[in-house]
Formats: structure tokens, sequence, C-alpha cells
């Protein structure tokens, strides 16, 4: 199997990860894939995560982390010698002994998670109806 350069689609509105950071990996893997002797391997590839932005251009989520699993299954293959990462020498691990998936940026949030981007809360209620009255004294004031 050879890894093609990918091209990923763009989003902006939608939170996608920084384009330039995607692109250097890119690049920095195909020229690994390049090299006779591989300089880091597939587990190194698996860690990799990416600045993730708003409200400005970057690359689908899902798509370059699809890429980042193939780059990954691929120089694994290298690095067992050419053999599928199926086909090497170790024990295939029973189902009870299965490791758990590795966790991905994509995975789904928790509740902790949410709870910590929420905007506002009491504080900010507060504090609006404080502006509402001062502003409203204000124009008592003004008017009488």
């Amino acid at each position: 199997m050879t890894l093609d350069r990918p091209t990923f689609s763009t989003t902006s509105i939608r939170e996608g990860y920084d384009t330039g950071e995607v692109d250097r990996a890119v690049e920095l893997i195909l020229d690994n894939l390049a090299l006779p002797e591989l300089r880091f391997g597939a587990d190194q590839i698996t860690v990799l995560r990416f600045t993730p932005v708003r409200m400005q251009q970057g690359y689908d989520m899902g798509e370059v982390d699809a890429w980042l699993d193939l780059a990954a299954t691929e120089t694994a293959r290298r690095s067992a010698g050419g053999l599928e990462p199926e086909q090497q020498t170790a024990p295939a691990p029973t189902p009870a002994a299965a490791p758990a998936p590795a966790p991905t940026s994509y995975a789904p949030t928790t509740e902790a998670a949410i709870t910590e981007v929420k905007a506002g809360g009491p504080g900010l209620y507060v504090l609006v109806l404080a502006i509402v009255v001062v502003v409203g004294v204000l124009a008592y004031v003004l008017v009488a």
C-alpha cells in the first residue's frame, strides 16, 4: 500500500484543524515513509494533536484523523519489514485481553468538558440585571 498526499476539505464555520500544523505533519510523515529506514514509528503518529480553529480556515477533523490512521497503519507495516500488522509474530490478543481503542481527538465530549466551556452562569445574569437597573436610573434622572 502506498500513501498518497492527502487533500482535505476545509471548513471555516465548523471547528477544524490548523492547516499549517497539519501540512507540516503530513510533510514529515511522507518524508519519513520515503526513507529506507524510518525515523519514527506509528506510535508517534497516533499521538499527534493539532490546534482546533474556528471562524478561520481549517481542515476537516474527521478527514485528517482518518488519514493519520492510514499513515500509522502504513508506518507500522513498514516497520515490521513489510508485513501487515496482523501478520507480525506477536501472539494475537484474546477477546477478553483486547486493548481499549486509543482516544482520538474526535471522541465524544464528557459532561465536565461541556460545563467548562459554558458561558455565563448566575454571575452573568446578575451583571446584566445591574446594568439594566443603572441605565434605567440614569434615564429616569435625565428625563425627570
